[in-house]
């Protein structure tokens, strides 16, 4: 079996993504990032004024552009947030604040090599891709990437490859609703893209985004020989596997029934390519970047950061549980509670019957993939699986009770305090309430 090659990866070389990412960082610890109301994302003037500092800056962009126009900007923030570098934290008059933690710190003393792997694995492993898909159609692109990984290792280097004009080929129909996803391989240094002319001819929206052509680098052809045999997305994208059912889930585990294995209709090892060179798979537990230290000369991939377990944190938590601005009721419950008990306190603090089905939104977003959802429900994790100590809740954090899903009853949910000392309640209690409780059948008074 022939070697991997020995790669050289710097600062901006062979992509500068490590260098815009170190530019992004350090903007956002010496500015005070107000995160927008609606989608917690950052300001349109801070956008503006990061992209002037990116290597390839977005033409055509103004202060009033927002976020998901910035493919680049949009895929380092998320970076941020799930490589837990960075944090929201709640600010005064409701306002959520962008601060940096002591992992920034600890990313900052790695090596170039050691810097983009944590990158690659923070978005090959904890970002969530349907977060990440802001292109004009919105779709994930998760189910075609093992297919574009194996055709992507088997092609010649720096040979473009014409994806428009052979678009009934393969490849072509499987990148046609990629978008920003073909930005954020690009960014990772995997090919070149080139945006589709006509689309630019005929002004269509900057978010739809559709490939002329695309050309492999050298780089991104040995990158995607090893994931594609040693790192398969399935196994390892957790918010996947979060989706799928499965709470506190192994990178790179096998799935926990055999149901979710025949939904995939893949194994582990099935994504084995052809190719003749010798890749280390290791073991579940081994670091993401464990396959990819031959690439590197001997010592220039030697860690990452260590993945952040959730503690446990004991205690009495109060949470304000709000329908309206003078509507809401405040809820003291235990760490030892689960987020069934939190549902049936809610259930009976407003005298609804609990005859529906229900989730929490754990980032404050419908439908999103950050859900537990009601026993009876097909799909996701169940409320009575998780504590409230081990779902790392901070104070400030908002959540997203959606309670049936045919009237639509949606409850924000603010943790407002943590108090770890003293007797923790026994059952979850109301301590304070304000407003009257609207009638769960409005038709009922007709």
């Amino acid at each position: 079996m022939s070697k991997l090659p020995i790669i050289t990866l710097t600062e901006s070389k062979p992509t500068p993504l490590i260098r815009d990412f170190a530019t992004f960082c350090q903007y956002l610890k010496t500015h005070k990032i107000i995160l927008t109301a609606t989608n917690e994302f950052i300001s349109g003037k801070h956008l503006y004024e990061l992209n002037q500092k990116m290597t390839d800056p977005l033409p055509d962009t103004t202060t009033r552009t927002y976020q998901t126009l910035y493919p680049l900007l949009h895929l380092l923030f998320h970076i941020a947030l799930a490589g837990k570098l960075f944090r929201k934290f709640p600010g005064k008059s409701s306002k959520i604040v962008l601060k940096p933690t002591e992992r920034l710190l600890l990313y900052e003393e790695l090596k170039p090599a050691e810097k983009y792997f944590f990158l690659l694995e923070t978005f090959w492993v904890d970002a969530d891709w349907k977060k990440l898909q802001a292109g004009y159609f919105g779709h994930s692109p998760m189910n075609a990437v093992s297919g574009v990984l194996e055709f992507l290792s088997q092609q010649q280097p720096e040979k473009k490859i014409q994806v428009k004009v052979n678009r009934y080929s393969r490849i072509s129909m499987i990148l046609s609703d990629w978008e920003y996803f073909l930005h954020y391989f690009s960014f990772f240094g995997f090919w070149e893209v080139t945006r589709d002319k006509d689309l630019v001819a005929q002004q269509e929206p900057k978010r739809l985004f559709r490939a002329e052509s695309i050309t492999p680098s050298t780089f991104g052809v040995t990158i995607a020989k090893i994931l594609s045999e040693a790192r398969n997305l399935y196994y390892w994208n957790l918010p996947f596997r979060r989706q799928m059912g499965e709470w506190k889930a192994i990178p790179g585990s096998a799935c926990y029934d055999e149901n979710t294995e025949r939904l995939l209709n893949i194994k582990p090892e099935s994504n084995k390519s052809k190719s003749s060179i010798e890749i280390d798979k290791g073991k579940t537990g081994d670091p993401f970047f464990r396959p990819f230290i031959p690439l590197f000369a001997e010592g220039e991939l030697q860690k990452s950061l260590p993945r952040e377990v959730v503690k446990f944190v004991d205690g009495t938590y109060i949470f304000k549980v709000s329908l309206a601005k003078n509507l809401w009721r405040m809820i003291q419950i235990s760490a030892d509670h689960t987020l069934l008990d939190l549902h049936n306190s809610i259930q009976k603090a407003y005298r609804f019957d609990d005859d529906h089905l229900y989730s929490f939104f754990m980032d404050g977003k419908l439908w999103s993939h950050e859900c537990f959802t009601s026993p009876y429900d097909d799909q996701g994790i169940c409320v009575d699986e998780v504590r409230i100590g081990e779902l790392g809740l901070f104070v400030g954090q908002n959540i997203l009770y959606l309670y049936d899903y045919g009237d639509m009853w949606r409850f924000r949910v603010e943790l407002e305090e943590i108090i770890t000392e003293g007797v923790k309640p026994r059952k979850p209690q109301v301590i304070e309430k304000i407003g009257i409780a609207p009638k769960q059948y409005g038709w009922c008074e007709e």
